[in-house]
């Protein structure tokens, strides 16, 4: 059986490294909705689980399940796919840090499978991210961090030079794929709030005689 092949036909990849960050961070960058262009696809709106949303280049997305910031999960179909694709985020706690882990399933070929692993190694390798704290290693047990928020820790970086720009030229050119449902956020009903109690004036002979 060829390298990634699956028994029940199709093709898989995966792809992870390790970074000094937060799961949090991590997460920011990689499975929010702004963090798909790195690995998926430029996509302008928010992702929550059993949503419908679309990619620029009109890929339609399914979220299958959103577990933050552990694990995302995106079904993908195109009409012009033979069947719809799987690709799969997970957060994994490393000893420096965390490691970023990218699976794909449903692979039509090997080229494909290829073309997959060479742009996400390159995607994980272009992520310059560190968050500043240091990290020390023994043998006597758990690696000891520096406290998180110490001065001089960097921010979540930004989207890497050009990558930001190639997003929403992409979002600009395409617009919103037809046939989608856009994710709405569920409202909650507003808490009625009772109004107080009204005092009843006293007649005007009641009032007198208090008087008296």
């Amino acid at each position: 059986m060829s390298t990634g092949r699956v028994a029940g036909g199709g093709y898989q990849a995966g792809v992870r490294r390790s970074f000094a960050v937060g799961s949090e961070m991590a997460w920011a960058a990689w499975g929010e909705a702004s963090g798909l262009v790195r690995w998926v696809g430029a996509c302008a709106q928010a992702l929550m689980e059993g949503a419908q949303v679309a990619l620029a280049d009109g890929t339609r997305v399914k979220v299958v399940r959103q577990v933050p910031p552990k694990q995302l999960r995106l079904r993908l179909e195109r009409d012009d796919w033979p069947r719809a694709r799987t690709v799969q985020l997970r957060v994994l706690p490393s000893v420096h840090g965390v490691t970023v882990a990218l699976h794909a399933e449903g692979l039509p070929d090997a080229d494909a499978r290829e073309e997959t692993l060479a742009r996400w190694t390159r995607a994980l390798e272009s992520w310059n991210a560190f968050s500043g704290r240091t990290v020390e290693v023994t043998r006597e047990g758990a690696p000891k961090r520096e406290p998180a928020g110490k001065k001089g820790a960097k921010k979540p970086p930004a989207l890497e030079q050009g990558l930001a720009e190639q997003g929403a030229a992409s979002l600009k050119k395409h617009g919103p794929a037809k046939g989608t449902k856009k994710a709405v956020a569920t409202k909650q009903p507003r808490a009625v709030k009772k109004a107080a109690p009204v005092k009843k004036k006293a007649p005007a002979a009641k009032r007198a005689r208090r008087t008296k």
